[in-house]
């Protein structure tokens, strides 16, 4: 049934109702979870280089374009598992990547994107996975765009090629009268112990495109996020690295962006409000939004995708 009606953003949602608490961590390596709470997390330098060309290896990347919305579930149930973390006794609703939630607050202002999600509903936990499959990009840009963020990424950290974990932080998160647990990657964190979520965006439109950096930072617990402003050919000059306090980027760049993080925070109650009312136990539903859509399809699968 269509639900566009139903399902409305909360402009005037209060931060001080959302808040994020890391409680554990995990490394990943070959789609295998590994360090369980005691993951191996490169440690950030300053950059101190002249002007970075990020093409420098593009003819010899493959981009499988497994990003976070699209790994599994079965990583942070991992963790839940291993730590025998009472879901039940925390008071959880909702188990998810990060990646769901990103694509549910972002399409307050990407309405046109094509995404979807399955929920199941088991011992009164809703589990976020999303179903489809790897998308590479077919346009040279974007193909450039993602091998710029991630080579940005290596560049900064000092990350080895070959080098193929990654490091996750599982956080407890807060919004509104929902409690979550989330899982989300992190690239680095800093003498200081602060975790840090490392992009790239055009020079012209920071102020515009910071708002997902900040979504994508907070869903999870990274303390900093680390831009590098290129220019559209794929360079970054050393004094256009920027570091912010994730916790002070909706009043420093909100009002310059025409963005609002309560917005992205209240709508993403308002999906999260929408599914704990109508996924009944032991249920499967699917989620999709398709040009500015969004449907829920109540589907009588059971456990289609725990196991």
């Amino acid at each position: 049934m269509d639900i566009w009606n139903t399902i409305e953003s909360n402009d005037i949602f209060d931060l001080s109702r959302s808040e994020v608490e890391v409680i554990g961590n995990y490394n990943l390596k070959q789609k295998n979870v590994i360090n369980i709470d005691e993951a191996q997390f490169q440690l950030y330098t300053p950059y101190e280089g002249g002007t970075i060309n990020l093409n420098v290896g593009f003819e010899e990347f493959i981009d499988t374009h497994e990003n976070e919305g699209h790994s599994s579930l079965e990583e942070l149930r991992t963790w839940i598992r291993e730590k025998a973390f009472d879901l039940e006794n925390e008071n959880i609703s909702f188990v998810s990547k990060r990646g769901i939630l990103i694509n549910i607050g972002y399409s307050l202002y990407k309405p046109n994107d094509d995404w979807s999600f399955k929920v199941c509903r088991k011992d009164n936990v809703l589990y976020l996975s999303d179903d489809r499959k790897n998308e590479v990009p077919t346009r040279e840009y974007l193909r450039r765009a993602s091998y710029w963020c991630t080579n940005f990424e290596r560049i900064i950290t000092g990350k080895a090629d070959e080098d193929d974990i990654l490091s996750y932080l599982v956080a407890k998160l807060i919004i509104g009268d929902f409690q979550c647990i989330v899982a989300g990657k992190t690239a680095c964190n800093d003498e200081d112990g602060n975790f840090m979520e490392i992009k790239t965006a055009n020079s012209r439109y920071y102020s515009e495109r910071i708002n997902r950096g900040w979504l994508q930072a907070y869903l999870c617990g990274n303390q900093k996020l680390l831009y590098g402003l290129r220019d559209q050919k794929g360079y970054v000059k050393a004094d256009e690295i920027k570091v912010e306090d994730v916790a002070e980027v909706p009043n420093k760049y909100q009002w310059q962006g025409n963005w609002s993080a309560s917005s992205m925070l209240g709508f993403i109650e308002s999906v999260l409000k929408y599914l704990q009312d109508n996924v009944p136990e032991g249920a499967t539903c699917s989620l999709r939004q398709n040009n500015g859509r969004y449907l829920l399809h109540l589907e009588c699968e059971n456990q289609v995708f725990l196991r």
